[in-house]
């Protein structure tokens, strides 16, 4: 029975490592597309296409909620150690704050555009992770390209999720599912990867629903690089969990509601095809026939393409079809948010855009699979086919039509200078220690220490 089981188990493992978890493509002779300095470019347009998303005046001088409230208002009063390691939200959020703390260096009136800058530089990173981690799955350049620009350029992300320190751990999610499926061709990969895993990990306990994808990549780890990045998942993973159990923070009480079916389908079946702003667009005017059409569609082509393609898109389609269902209901279940989010017959809008980005992007790369994988193993692949080209082109419409996002009543307003000067104003006339500077949404906040708001007062010095 001993030696049975372990044939088994070695016959799956070499089966997990040849369709699952397939080495990465070395680079060719002449490829120029990890030149650093390419790199670095790809990285700066990354950013700089999101601070467009947003405009660039609420990008560079606005802040966004936590980024002011909770991370830059943290990095002022708590030491670095003991404000990386705070809680919020009831679990670590380690990059947000990291963010927070770098924004903090820099002189006050350029906060906001640190952490506008360092957000999108996060984002941009996942982007890279995604076209080096899933270079072994989806070859098509196109198909892969295309890949990156969801994910830097989310198109069922709303406002709240654009260059905002507080939710670019989402984005980091996605990278992360396809750094789990890669198998790094150097030891610097995989360093990167495993750091970048960890930074993840530390930063969103959405991780845990990787963990069977995690577990199969250590059932068929082979050498140290493999390690690294098994590795990395479960120390970020198992960190989280005393965070969480000896919070004390106040939470949402959960509530289910049927409407969190309604709003997967909008939201991530609808989003994925089409982005927020046409999908939305497209429920106002088709209701229910659009998504009723939209799940019979995807239900029909992923039968026929599970059933032309091979054991890697069945594999990954096991895999990340009901991790996109899970993680997108438990979500919007543990926040409450289910009669929230949902859109009536005749509306549609962004709010909680943040928890589709990676359901929706795991059905995405579903249908990329699908579409790249070879038919029959040493058949050419589909490469630039009208079919490929054609959901290129879809989903580049979706960015085009989402790429917008610019609301200056909900997120621009107080513009950062003038919120500074108001505040050293309170500080001088009620002769106060610290003032609230506030940010956007109204309501927000950063309590400042008088002393750093003395430059920007109009007042005499000494009065």
């Amino acid at each position: 029975m001993g030696g049975r089981s372990t044939t088994k188990i070695l016959a799956l493992r070499a089966h997990l490592n040849e369709w699952l978890f397939p080495d990465a493509p070395r680079e060719r002779q002449g490829d120029v597309s990890g030149h650093p300095l390419l790199v670095l470019g790809l990285l700066a347009l990354g950013v700089l296409l999101q601070l467009l998303r947003l405009g660039w005046s609420s990008a560079l001088h606005t802040l966004w909620a936590e980024d002011g409230q909770i991370f830059l208002y943290g990095a002022m009063k708590q030491s670095f150690w003991h404000d990386i390691f705070a809680t919020y939200a009831g679990y670590l959020v380690l990059v947000p704050r990291l963010i927070g703390e770098a924004a903090n260096l820099v002189p006050l009136q350029d906060a906001p555009a640190a952490v506008a800058v360092l957000s999108g530089a996060v984002v941009s990173l996942s982007g890279l992770a995604v076209w080096y981690a899933s270079s072994a799955h989806i070859r098509n350049p196109y198909l892969r390209g295309a890949l990156v620009a969801l994910t830097v350029l989310a198109p069922v992300a709303s406002l709240e999720s654009v260059t905002s320190a507080a939710y670019v751990s989402w984005y980091m999610l996605f990278a992360t599912f396809w750094l789990l499926l890669w198998r790094p061709a150097t030891t610097r990969g995989a360093a990167f990867g495993s750091l970048f895993i960890l930074a993840t990990c530390l930063s969103n306990p959405g991780v845990w629903f990787f963990a069977p994808l995690a577990g199969l990549r250590a059932l068929a780890a082979r050498d140290r690089r493999d390690l690294m990045i098994v590795g990395s998942f479960a120390v970020g993973a198992v960190a989280q969990v005393p965070a969480i159990v000896f919070n004390n923070e106040s939470a949402v009480t959960p509530m289910w509601t049927n409407d969190i079916w309604t709003v997967y389908l909008q939201r991530v079946l609808d989003g994925a095809a089409f982005g927020l702003r046409l999908g939305g667009i497209a429920w106002e005017h088709y209701g229910w026939p659009l998504l009723i059409v939209l799940y019979l569609g995807a239900v029909v082509g992923l039968a026929i393409g599970l059933r032309r393609s091979t054991p890697t898109a069945r594999y990954l389609a096991a895999i990340a079809i009901p991790t996109s269902l899970l993680m997108f209901m438990f979500a919007v279940y543990q926040r409450a948010l289910g009669e929230e989010m949902v859109w009536l017959s005749g509306i549609h809008f962004g709010d909680g855009g943040r928890y589709a980005i990676v359901p929706a992007l795991l059905l995405v790369s579903v249908a990329m699979v699908l579409i790249d994988r070879p038919l029959r193993r040493g058949q050419r692949p589909l490469g630039a086919s009208w079919l490929s080209l054609g959901v290129v082109a879809v989903l580049l419409l979706g960015i085009v039509g989402s790429f917008d996002v610019q609301d200056l009543t909900a997120r621009g307003t107080p513009p950062w200078d003038d919120a500074l000067k108001s505040a050293a104003a309170a500080c001088h006339s009620k002769h106060l220690t610290e003032a609230t500077v506030p940010t956007s949404p109204s309501g927000y906040g950063v309590p400042v220490p008088c002393k750093r708001l003395s430059s920007f007062s109009d007042a005499p010095p000494g009065r």
